[in-house]
């Protein structure tokens, strides 16, 4: 009869670790009211993002994220692995702002800035508006490697990243990698967006 209490004590416990496991996925933004659904993305994933400094010094950070970008604005929800939203960051034209869980503020110019303040390393915001709907951004010149059977690029480098995109679904990639080795600092971005 002893067995019968530890099944209950592990039931409760699985239930606890899939109600934390069910905490840590954000939910997806909603679109702005007038938002063309045509130009909106929205995508939900899993981050890992890892820089190593001259010297062999390693930063690392994980958890989730919720992406929403309508083509003139951009929401982005970082949250750890147990389900605390670290920060939001929200971007328009001429703006970009980053909201802590603790209420600080970090304002600049665009988000790709307002990134470089918040993390001392170049995330390439700008970048990602594109590389998650599967193509290389307009702005800046890229050189495509690798291409799969309908034309969406699987390996570029573009802006000082290399890039490597896979398993595409309908909206762009699902696995996406961009790494950056740069003034003696290495950068490596994972991103897995949820099906």
């Amino acid at each position: 009869m002893r067995s019968l209490p530890r099944l209950a004590r592990a039931a409760v416990a699985g239930g606890f670790i899939a109600l934390l496991a069910a905490c840590a996925v954000p939910v997806p933004i909603p679109a702005p009211q007038g938002a063309e659904e045509s130009r909106s993305l929205s995508r939900v994933g899993r981050f890992a993002l890892r820089v190593e400094e001259l010297g062999g010094k390693q930063n690392a950070v994980q958890g989730s994220f919720a992406w929403r970008d309508d083509g003139s604005r951009l929401a982005l929800d970082l949250v750890s692995p147990l389900g605390a939203t670290l920060a939001r960051v929200e971007a328009g034209p001429g703006e970009a702002v980053l909201r802590e869980s603790n209420g600080k503020e970090t304002r600049a110019g665009d988000p790709d800035e307002l990134v470089g303040i918040v993390l001392g390393s170049d995330i390439p915001v700008s970048g990602l508006r594109d590389w998650l709907r599967g193509r290389v951004a307009p702005q800046s010149p890229a050189t495509v490697a690798q291409r799969d059977e309908q034309g969406r690029p699987l390996v570029f480098d573009q802006a000082g990243w290399h890039v490597t995109a896979r398993q595409y679904d309908a909206l762009g990639p699902t696995r996406l990698q961009m790494a950056r080795n740069e003034a003696g600092q290495e950068v490596d971005l994972r991103l897995v967006i949820n099906p």
